[in-house]
């Protein structure tokens, strides 16, 4: 069973985020891709693993676990009976090579090894298990969930590290045998124990790089017509809550600025003031959590991200949000 959500990466929001404020430059547009193909792969992953059944095991998805001073990120953790398999996901395209310890494609060296990620991830975490004394066999495999994935080698030993599109239902229907013991009980509680927050990711911003203000959730535009409890998008009629809106803004801020107190004064300037300064401080009273430190008052989103706040907030809202005209078009020409 899946023991915790696979979240969007913090890192795939920050870029999100960005690319509704600005322009991206071609090394963030690049990292966007990235980090949208990985969190696609992943959730492909998620999807046949779903199709092949897993109540009999323990899965961890998406996890940082610290060790020591350092740490490791794991796509997914099983805990197979009284073993662990890492398993390192790559939503890989096109033709790739791996000769002489590299990954290769068009003759450009891939710079990340997934072979050296899953052997770094594995190691770091028989060091949690020596660090308590807990002694368990734990193994890792690379997977390449994308069908249009090919992989060539004169390499015979890394086959059996390496898990591809067409064998992947096969790999999870390997696991149907396993069941949960004692010592997986502990595994679990060991792991759970070492979960920590993204250590890697610092998306740091300058505020005067971005632009200001708060804009449609479903096309985009920052063209609003303001009305007293509600805001409507000029470009396709979509009506979206002044709470709506600032829940986006708060989720923006969150990944923006990652790391960095967000405060009244702050998201004002996000939202360059378009909402009265009331309304933001009931808003942040009410969907944050308090944090003061002498006369200082900062906010700590209470959800995850956006997705997460709406799927909470829609249930009591007071004033609902509705797609525009261009919206139902779109939709109803999409259903046909």
């Amino acid at each position: 069973m899946f023991l915790n959500s696979r979240k969007i990466p913090v890192e795939l929001l920050h870029y999100r985020a960005l690319q509704k404020r600005r322009h991206l430059n071609a090394a963030e547009d690049r990292q966007l891709k990235i980090y949208r193909s990985g969190y696609e792969g992943e959730c492909l992953y998620d999807k046949i693993f779903d199709e092949i059944g897993h109540s009999n095991l323990y899965i961890f998805r998406d996890v940082y676990l610290a060790a020591g001073k350092t740490g490791a990120q794991y796509d997914s953790l099983v805990i197979a009976g009284d073993a662990v398999v890492v398993n390192e996901i790559k939503n890989y395209r096109g033709e790739y090579y791996y000769k002489n310890g590299r990954f290769s494609r068009n003759n450009e060296v891939i710079p990340d090894n997934p072979f050296s990620q899953v052997d770094r991830a594995v190691g770091k975490l028989y060091r949690i298990c020596r660090n308590y004394n807990v002694t368990v066999e734990i193994t890792g495999k690379v997977i390449f969930p994308n069908d249009d994935f090919r992989l060539y080698s004169e390499d015979n030993s890394i086959w059996k590290n390496v898990v591809i599109r067409m064998d992947l239902k096969k790999y999870f229907r390997q696991f149907k045998e396993s069941y949960n013991t004692e010592k997986a009980d502990k595994l679990v509680s060991l792991i759970r124990a070492h979960i920590t927050e993204n250590p890697y990711f610092n998306g740091s911003l300058d505020a005067g790089q971005i632009r200001t203000g708060i804009y449609c959730g479903e096309c985009g535009s920052f063209n609003l017509e303001k009305g007293r409890f509600q805001l409507t998008c000029a470009e396709c009629g979509t009506i979206e809550s002044n709470e709506t809106h600032l829940l986006r803004a708060m989720s923006d801020h969150k990944f923006l600025f990652y790391n960095q107190p967000m405060t009244k004064r702050s998201l004002l300037r996000l939202i360059d003031h378009q909402l009265h300064g009331r309304t933001v401080l009931r808003s942040l009273q009410r969907h944050c959590d308090v944090i003061k430190k002498g006369r200082q008052t900062s906010y700590e989103f209470r959800y995850y991200d956006v997705n997460a706040a709406l799927k909470e907030t829609k249930k009591v809202q007071r004033y609902k949000d509705k797609p525009g005209n261009k919206i139902k078009e779109q939709r109803d020409y999409s259903a046909e």
